[in-house]
């Protein structure tokens, strides 16, 4: 696939080279953009809003999340980090147990990074930020 032309300025553009990762920043999705004809540390964090001109970069990086396993080192309560937030639950490739796609808050100051864990480690270490988001899914109905 070749790069994508983004504004990100009335003036500039730029081409996208790759999505290479997704976080959560107060409740707002940015994906991590490796622009072409720049080095790793130039990568920038960009809401969905200015990556409208290259969806499919964001499609095809959504697609690998959802058939990535867990990696270590990309946020891990062995790493001492804590699950930040929920972002999306799936199922398993068996079916039987639920994943869950969680941004971490991350020790040494580490970038935030995204990766999915298994229903009884989010049980064990993090129930809280699981009874929040079953929180938000609920409908509740309007008491007047």
């Amino acid at each position: 696939m070749s790069g994508s032309p983004v504004s990100v300025s009335s003036q500039e553009e730029y081409m996208v080279e790759a999505i290479t990762n997704k976080r959560v920043k107060n409740g707002r999705t940015e994906y991590e953009v490796k622009w072409q004809g720049y080095s790793e540390n130039e990568k920038t964090w960009e809401p969905i809003e200015n990556l409208q001109s290259v969806m499919t970069y964001v499609l095809d990086f959504e697609s690998s999340l959802k058939n990535k396993p867990q990696e270590v080192g990309e946020g891990s309560y062995d790493d001492g980090d804590s699950a930040d937030e929920i972002i999306q639950i799936r199922k398993d490739n068996d079916g039987q147990n639920l994943l869950f796609q969680v941004s971490w808050k991350q020790k040494n100051n580490r970038l935030p990074k995204v990766s999915w864990i298994n229903q009884n480690s989010i049980k064990m270490h993090n129930p809280e930020i699981l009874i929040d988001y079953l929180l938000k899914k609920i409908k509740w109905p309007n008491n007047k």
